[in-house]
């Protein structure tokens, strides 16, 4: 698997992280800071992907909360309620459960860009295969407990419950916490392997596929982005742009929310010739001049909105860039 730059998540797949946050504290707000999650991630947004660092700060703050044992039931019911159905309903059209789940690794592929899902032949079996860096990390075995969790609960779906987990690789050293899942009690787990496995029989994968699609989640019709052929200046704009509402954004600030260190970070854009300080300002008042035509909202709310609390400071740094005042702007693009 290729080590990418910046891993991306979609934006959804945040939103059901942050839903999590809820079970630990009313003021979500103030969790979603320390997750360097958005405080607008369950809005109407134009951003699409949110940095993969903004899931592991959240999967730390529930370990620190939560027991593991509450954590397993809340993983299993946000897959149950949410994030299975969500996929599921992008399977239609699938004859197998084979062919299901290799429609699914090739969509994660779309949502994100930290983890490869494959379906693989070893040992004279097929397995379900996530494969995924960072086992040396905290977040890790919390993450790698949802996936499990999750793989497990797909595979039930589409077969109308007729499977039932056997054999589970997995990558961490612990196998208290895996064997204590909800729903996993008849598992074997095999320790410290390369990947995390689920087994699947040829039998399985052959039968035709049960779930139907469900009503109320929507299927996501946008265009599928081709990430893994992003330039790490592509990784950056994406991972950055849903924190452009604070403005100036100092690079030791965007730094700490990629958890990259400021020195990478700069030699990187660096070898992209891109300068941090002049990107970002661009990037701003990109977002800034499609508000200004898309909506009807007032210059000092767009100015505030972007991290500018002097009105006049905003319409001559937006002068200096687009040649004229935000309200002249506004009303040349709307007279075309």
């Amino acid at each position: 698997m290729k080590d990418k730059d910046i891993h991306l998540v979609s934006r959804e797949s945040v939103i059901l992280f942050a839903s999590m946050l809820k079970e630990v504290d009313s003021d979500i707000y103030g969790l979603l800071r320390q997750a360097t999650i958005p405080n607008d991630i369950d809005t109407e947004t134009d951003y699409r992907f949110l940095p993969e660092s903004s899931l592991k700060n959240t999967l730390d703050l529930l370990a620190g909360k939560l027991s593991n044992q509450t954590l397993g039931w809340l993983f299993l019911r946000a897959c149950k309620e949410k994030y299975i159905p969500r996929f599921v309903n992008k399977l239609s059209g699938c004859s197998t459960v084979k062919h299901a789940i290799e429609r699914f690794c090739q969509q994660l592929n779309h949502e994100s860009t930290g983890a490869k899902t494959s379906l693989q032949y070893a040992g004279e079996t097929w397995w379900f295969v996530r494969e995924k860096n960072g086992v040396d990390e905290a977040w890790f075995k919390y993450a790698e407990m949802f996936s499990v969790i999750f793989m497990c609960e797909l595979i039930r779906a589409v077969t109308n419950d007729k499977w039932r987990p056997e054999r589970v690789g997995i990558q961490s050293p612990c196998i208290d916490e895996f064997a204590k899942l909800p729903s996993m009690e008849l598992a074997q787990f095999f320790l410290e392997r390369p990947m995390t496995a689920v087994e699947i029989n040829e039998a399985t994968l052959s039968l035709p596929v049960s779930a139907s699609r469900q009503k109320g989640v929507l299927k996501n019709a946008r265009i599928e982005q081709q990430l893994d052929s992003l330039s790490f200046t592509q990784q950056f704009t994406l991972a950055i742009t849903p924190y452009l509402s604070m403005g100036k954004l100092p690079i030791k600030i965007a730094a700490e929310i990629l958890r990259m260190n400021v020195r990478t970070l700069q030699r990187k854009l660096a070898a992209e010739n891109i300068i941090y300080k002049q990107f970002i300002e661009d990037l701003v008042f990109k977002e800034v001049s499609k508000r200004i035509i898309e909506t009807d909202d007032a210059i000092t709310q767009i100015a505030i909105r972007y991290g500018y609390s002097d009105g006049a400071h905003f319409t001559r740094s937006f002068k200096r860039i687009y040649g004229v005042s935000p309200l002249q702007y506004r009303k040349q693009n709307l007279d075309k």
